[in-house]
């Protein structure tokens, strides 16, 4: 209000001009007082009283995010890290108010389990006003976030996998047959497009299909329409081979926006302001109708007299109902962890069995090893087909391969903001007062060779059998986040890469086209 009345008292004094200039110029007049409050200010601050203003940095770093965005918009931004702290150290400014740290003792102040370091406003450019409709990712209260997580935790954790199994292994016998189909037909084919399709159909399967099965003609009340119930169905991108409802585009749009607004997160308001305007669809809406469609058929069906409710296996739609029902969960945790599992569970996924067959089938003798271990175990009668979870878990090999690609290839590549809390703190020899954007980027560690060792720009599954070192080495893991704010969906995304990377592994060759993974198979 008191800037406010500022800006009026210059503009007008009694029904007069103060400043004695026409309307266009006393504008211009408050829009630069205004510029310079917001932007100048807080920047003067950063370059001139800050404690953090000797820390190295480009110089572009010192002004403005812009040079950031534009990384972050090229697809660089990891490129762009590692070549900073090469240049300028373990710890480097990125942009003002904003640093990014590769010591081993800084990250694990910043992750650290139970630590104070919030998320950022980054997080705000996907998540909605309202606290309550917020998801566990974007959330930035460290205690609501682990009251929110706590309620939902056990249905990620190692021990329920196992009921996950049989989507997974439905899913992937698809993903086989179309691969001897490929094979066949001797068609060139996108590896990182039918691995999305694999883990988006995965994801589907274990969340919000085969609960029941149903006879048709089961209709539901789902956005003020009757629609027939067809519930024993995924996703299907698999079996027609591109992106069925739309949704990995509106994911991946999303994704891109939290990407770049993130980076300069002052605009989201104007931003999303302007696209209410311009009455732009939201890029997640046909996930968000999706899960609440299939929400709603679920509920429907699970009263209804006319469907049989001979179990197949329990999806993780069903196992919230359950929870809902003893009021363990409410409503909002439902479409929230469905919602997350839906457009946050493919990529990582899809990313890494891409990685992991690039690397495998550019490095021979590391593909032989994995054979030679799938080999070994079936001769023993220690492994099925296909591969249970557990069989796979006690393969060394194949999980050092799963971790090295990991490392090699981390799904996100800018630093994982969190924010100074309360006093301040001491990081990299430098003081930052609360508020300051503090973090580390996952290529920055997984590429340091203090680490890593001198071999660490190299694919080397082998350097995580080292007992020795390997415990150092997972610390400084960041590829499913770190600490509290580790990604709930990991053990989902590990069970889903166990169980799939054994069955093509032992079944095809692949032969890549070119650079941009376009691959030719043959069956084994």
């Amino acid at each position: 209000m008191l800037l406010f009345s500022a800006v009026r008292s210059l503009l007008n004094h009694d029904g007069h001009n103060l400043i004695g200039v026409d309307n266009a110029s006393s504008l211009l007049l408050a829009s630069s007082f205004l510029f310079v409050l917001f932007w100048g200010l807080p920047l003067l601050i950063d370059l001139f009283i800050s404690p953090a203003r000797n820390i190295p940095g480009p110089f572009w770093s010192r002004i403005t995010r812009w040079w950031e965005y534009r990384a972050v918009v090229n697809g660089d931004s990891n490129q762009l890290y590692m070549r900073l702290h090469d240049k300028y150290g373990p710890t480097v400014r990125v942009g003002p108010n904003r640093y990014s740290f590769s010591r081993p003792e800084d990250v694990k102040l910043i992750y650290e389990l139970g630590g104070k370091f919030s998320k950022t406003q980054y997080y705000d450019t996907l998540s909605p006003t309202e606290r309550e409709k917020q998801n566990i990712f974007t959330i930035r209260e460290n205690n609501y976030h682990k009251e929110r997580r706590k309620k939902i935790a056990t249905l990620y954790t190692m021990s329920t996998m196992v009921s996950y199994e049989e989507a997974v292994d439905k899913m992937t016998k698809v993903c086989v047959r179309k691969m001897r189909q490929f094979a066949d037909e001797n068609r060139l084919i996108s590896i990182p497009d039918f691995m999305q399709y694999y883990a988006f159909d995965v994801i589907g399967e274990i969340t919000v299909c085969g609960l029941f099965l149903f006879s048709p003609g089961v209709l539901v009340y789902v956005f003020g329409k009757l629609k027939e119930s067809k519930f024993d169905q995924n996703f299907g991108m698999m079996e027609k081979e591109g992106d069925t409802t739309g949704m990995i585009k509106g994911i991946h749009k999303a994704n891109d926006y939290l990407a770049h607004m993130g980076v300069v997160y002052n605009l989201h308001p104007w931003k999303k302001w302007l696209d209410f305007v311009m009455r732009k669809k939201d890029n997640v809406a046909v996930l968000i109708s999706y899960t609440l469609t299939q929400i709603a058929r679920y509920r429907n069906a699970a009263t209804s007299t006319t469907g049989s409710k001979d179990v197949k296996y329990e999806s993780f739609l069903k196992k919230l109902l359950s929870m809902e029902a003893e009021k363990k969960i409410d409503s909002s945790n439902i479409m929230d962890s469905c919602g997350s599992n839906i457009g946050a569970g493919s990529d990582t996924t899809a990313i890494t069995l891409s990685a992991s067959l690039f690397y495998l089938y550019r490095n021979p003798e590391k593909l032989d090893k994995l054979r030679h271990e799938i080999d070994t175990q079936a001769a023993k009668g220690q492994i099925s087909d296909p591969v249970t979870y557990q069989e796979a878990h006690g393969m060394p090999y194949l999980q050092a391969v799963i971790k090295e690609t990991l490392r090699l290839h981390p799904a996100v590549g800018t630093i994982l903001a969190r924010s100074v809390p309360q006093g301040g703190v001491h990081l990299g020899g430098y003081y930052f007062p609360e508020g300051t954007e503090v973090g580390s980027n996952a290529w920055v560690l997984h590429y340091n060779k203090e680490i890593y060792g001198p071999d660490a720009n190299v694919y080397m599954p082998e350097r995580w059998l080292d007992m020795d070192k390997s415990s150092t080495r997972e610390s400084m893991f960041l590829a499913f986040g770190a600490g509290s704010r580790t990604c709930i969906g990991k053990n989902i995304s590990m069970l889903e890469m166990s169980k799939l990377l054994p069955q093509i592994v032992r079944n095809f060759d692949i032969t890549y086209a070119d650079k941009m993974c376009m691959v030719r198979l043959s069956q084994i």
